[in-house]
């Protein structure tokens, strides 16, 4: 006789949570390792060009931090609406908006030659996400509509009016006929200091303080623990769904607008198509770091830096080794499958018994 029972845990420790997650990055990495293989890679460049080098060649690790930045940004805004209760995939497209609203301000501000000249940069874009944000932020909290689908058609929507102005009003007379914009002006990029971005990497940091009390230590933060940990309680007691989710979901927004704008000012310099895209795919990236960080704000530092090194690992390996477009998506799709599968582990354990 075979019996298999789902118990539930009522009190985790920390060191469970730790292994579990571990274990279940661990299995996700290893899944895609052995799908790599099956492709006729060797196991060991595999591992080497993935993980390793991205973090110990320092060209390479250049890479991995400019990833990371934009990664960790985009996740720390992601982790509101999370905690919230609220499952937004929309970081790609607020992003890509984000990118919008900076390239326009630097185009019709062209002659601005002010020290301010990137700042402003970065509000246009921020405010952009922001906006791109509020629409599925109001569906929500006005008449309860399914963010999941709302957030994934507007990153198809911002992918599609990105497309027209590539094609379109911004189209580049210079690029040969590439579907291109013209460079934005010099006085709003960004320097870098021997590779790396640090005015980039110091508002990460400065960002992830403030998220953290944000979270702990307000109002706000309090209110969407609330919801998340009990939406009936929380509703019960008088706090209001509706600013809960306009704001998660606007925060959210305006922190994917800046990762945009960062990436637009600090290392693309211009909009492009799919091949030279400015969010290269790292809002659904985000999504996989925030829920690797458990929605901590201090743990998307790590989880932010492992997931650029993957992404730089994953674009070494689709060039070098001549691996499919899209094995980046599939890597970030089975690691992500892997920790949500950590969440049942940690929350129910398996008991079973064999019999006569």
């Amino acid at each position: 006789m075979f019996e298999l029972k789902v118990l539930r845990r009522y009190e985790v420790s920390t060191k469970l949570k730790l292994t579990v997650y571990t274990l279940s990055f661990v299995v996700g990495l290893s899944a895609f390792t052995l799908l790599e293989v099956s492709y006729g890679a060797d196991l060991y460049e595999v591992i080497s060009k993935l993980l390793i080098k991205p973090l110990t060649s320092y060209s390479d690790f250049q890479v991995t931090i400019r990833y990371a930045i934009p990664i960790g940004i985009m996740s720390l805004g992601l982790i509101l609406p999370y905690r919230s209760g609220i499952y937004s995939i929309g970081a790609e497209g607020q992003m890509a908006v984000g990118v919008i609203f900076a390239a326009w301000t630097a185009y019709s501000l062209i002659d601005l030659e002010s020290p301010y000249s990137i700042v402003v940069a970065l509000l246009a874009g921020t405010f952009g996400g922001l906006l791109w944000g509020l629409i599925p932020g109001l569906l929500k909290g006005l008449l309860n509509v399914n963010e999941v689908l709302i957030t994934l058609m507007l990153n198809f929507t911002a992918y599609s009016l990105t497309d027209y102005l590539i094609y379109g009003p911004w189209r580049s007379p210079k690029a040969y006929g590439f579907p291109l914009t013209e460079p934005i002006p010099k006085s709003f990029m960004m320097p870098s200091y021997d590779g790396i971005h640090l005015t980039n990497l110091i508002i990460f940091v400065l960002l992830t303080v403030v998220m953290n009390t944000v979270i702990k230590k307000t109002v706000l933060g309090y209110q969407i623990r609330a919801y998340g940990l009990n939406p009936t309680a929380a509703y019960s007691a008088g706090i209001s769904f509706l600013k809960v989710a306009l704001l998660c979901l606007a925060i959210s927004g305006a922190l994917a607008g800046l990762a945009g704008s960062l990436q637009l000012i600090a290392v693309h310099g211009r909009l492009g198509p799919k091949s030279w895209s400015v969010t290269e795919g790292l809002g659904y990236t985000a999504i996989v770091s925030a829920w690797l960080a458990r929605l901590e704000p201090w743990a998307v530092l790590p989880s932010a830096l492992l997931l650029g090194a993957l992404v730089n690992g994953g674009l070494t390996i689709k060039a070098v080794l001549g691996q499919p477009e899209g094995i980046v998506s599939i890597m970030n799709g089975i690691i992500l499958l892997s920790i949500i599968s950590a969440e049942f582990f940690i929350n129910y354990r398996l008991v079973i018994k064999v019999g006569r």
